[in-house]
């Protein structure tokens, strides 16, 4: 769906009757219910005998509340890699292409190929806080430079602030995911 300011309960429902929103039944949820994104797609994973209808109020706040955080449209993050070129870089930094992409290894967050310029940031970021996906791009920016993680390297990306903070964010986001995949059982 594009870049919306307010969601209204129509929306979520036109929303969801186009495919934009697909709801994922689960007889393994007893009581809650989550909403991401998968690139154009959110995904409402709710109990099986969850009513949409019937708890459409809350749902458009759940909806008004992640748009309000949402940076993940393709010209944010053009606009957020802008942005921290020039904040970071004197504009000096700035890639051919930075696109979301679906296929980043599980381990990996965003790569950037040096000889072209182009960046890939995975779409499981578009949910992260700004400053968190700030300092990803800023990371992939000192590589339009820099390729091998050195020391000169690292001198470059660390320039955001919250660099380590980030680190220690992602660090956790990733057990989390691999516990929802099973893997911390």
């Amino acid at each position: 769906m594009a870049t919306q300011q307010r969601w209204t309960e129509e929306d979520v429902l036109r929303a969801i009757a186009r495919g934009e929103i697909e709801v994922r039944r689960s007889a393994r949820r007893k009581k809650t219910i989550s909403v991401s994104k998968e690139v154009d797609t959110y995904v409402l994973s709710t109990p099986v005998r969850y009513s949409v209808e019937h708890n459409i109020r809350s749902l458009t706040d759940l909806f008004n509340r992640l748009a309000a955080r949402d940076h993940s449209s393709a010209a944010d993050l053009v606009s957020l890699a802008d942005e921290m070129s020039q904040r970071y870089f004197d504009g000096r930094l700035r890639p051919q292409s930075i696109r979301w992409v679906t296929n980043q290894n599980i381990s990996r967050w965003a790569s950037t190929t040096t000889s072209s310029g182009d960046i890939r940031v995975s779409h499981r970021l578009q949910t992260v806080p700004r400053w968190v996906l700030e300092t990803v791009i800023v990371h992939e920016l000192a590589h339009l430079q820099i390729g091998p993680h050195s020391r000169a390297f690292h001198e470059l990306a660390d320039r955001h602030p919250k660099q380590a903070d980030a680190k220690l964010y992602l660090e956790g986001f990733s057990a989390g995911e691999q516990f929802s995949r099973g893997g911390g059982r």
